[in-house]
């Protein structure tokens, strides 16, 4: 009977974690804005902006541009710019653009990218002119070495990324039928030749 009473506690707590409602934090005309999509928006964010995901001020600014969207969002629907062939043809540009990054998204997993302090050094005096104060004083390496690895570690992030792309395209291409422009020209001109001699 314990062991009963025991398990029926145990799913009501998981029952009232799971179906927990949402907690509305605004509505605009009627469309709710909720905690979710309130952190949903702040994990979008860039990564700076992160450390601040539980700072109440920023959570304020946060949904008061989520208000501002939908604000916007429904009076471009009253105004039926959704109908325009414009904006018809940008939104299904940047669906297409949506589900491409999905797919690199999946496909392209990258080691994490390292950078040694001799690799942040040599950059650092390759580019010694670049790092003077506002008295033209030369900035010591120290004092950049955090900001010198991150940029490394981006250009790394950023070229290692690039050739994995350029490798998935290439094998697609290898899987699919693609033909270009030029070939479709030669082609017109070989019909176009050969039917001028078969007449």
């Amino acid at each position: 009977m314990k062991r009963l009473i025991l398990t029926a506690a145990i799913i009501t707590m998981i029952g009232s974690n799971s179906f927990a409602e949402d907690k509305i934090l605004a509505k605009v005309n009627g469309k709710a804005i909720t905690e979710s999509d309130l952190n949903n928006a702040i994990e979008k964010l860039p990564e700076k902006y992160l450390s601040l995901r539980n700072n109440p001020k920023f959570r304020k600014e946060v949904l008061k541009t989520l208000i501002d969207q939908e604000l916007l969002f429904q009076e471009a629907q009253k105004e039926g710019i959704l109908s325009d062939p414009k904006v018809k043809k940008q939104i299904e540009d940047a669906k297409k653009q949506i589900i491409i990054n999905a797919l690199l998204e999946k496909h392209l997993k990258l080691n994490e990218v390292k950078v040694s302090d001799e690799e942040a050094r040599a950059f650092y005096e390759r580019n010694k002119n670049r790092f003077t104060d506002a008295n033209g004083k030369q900035v010591p390496f120290e004092s950049l070495k955090p900001f010198i690895i991150q940029t490394l570690k981006e250009q790394k992030r950023q070229e290692a990324l690039m050739a994995a792309f350029n490798r998935f395209v290439k094998e697609l291409k290898k899987k699919n039928s693609v033909i270009t422009e030029e070939f479709l020209e030669v082609s017109s001109l070989n019909s176009f030749f050969t039917k001028s001699l078969a007449w």
